[in-house]
């Protein structure tokens, strides 16, 4: 059962699913069944779900844009908060055999999780610490707000982001 005594002061999660991943649409749809629950239970006040993202993501492939900027807005999250991303997203080169072009990818993680606190970015999930020591998994996310540990969040940081409403493409069931 679900804590409903957590501080929901407009708290929202936006999940975002890799669409392109063999071999884990069950446990996708574990995390999204735990993502509603949340909301259904009033843990949350809103959850927004893109199940759009693919696993390498070019500024020339990604016609939307949302998916790169919004991982360039996780990534201030993680810079300001002493985080980073990898290795769970990974941002790396890509070229192609024939030719000499050579274009900046992102590698999206299986599931990512991000919670804001009004309309400011307040974790972002997977993430690790500066040393790759410390990783915090969407896994301990979702559990920290089930069992209504809302003082767990304090260890970071929230970050204003510049937009009002997700950069998603809602899919619905």
């Amino acid at each position: 059962m679900i804590d409903t005594m957590t501080d929901t002061t407009d708290q929202r999660i936006e999940l975002y699913l890799r669409g392109d991943t063999y071999g884990s649409y069950d446990r996708q749809q574990r995390i999204l069944g735990r993502v509603e629950d949340l909301e259904a239970e009033g843990v949350v006040t809103d959850t927004e779900v893109d199940a759009s993202w693919q696993r390498i993501r070019t500024p020339e492939q990604d016609s939307r844009d949302a998916a790169l900027a919004t991982y360039d807005e996780f990534g201030d999250w993680a810079s300001e908060n002493g985080y980073r991303l990898e290795p769970a997203f990974e941002r790396r080169q890509r070229s192609y055999i024939g030719s000499d072009a050579v274009h900046d990818v992102v590698v999206f993680p299986m599931a990512s999780l991000a919670v804001y606190a009004g309309s400011d970015l307040q974790a972002v999930f997977p993430c690790a610490d500066e040393t790759g020591a410390i990783n915090f998994t969407v896994q301990d996310c979702l559990d920290a707000l089930e069992s209504g540990e809302s003082g767990w969040f304090e260890q970071f940081a929230t970050v204003a982001v510049d937009r009002a409403s997700p950069r998603l493409t809602v899919h619905a069931d």
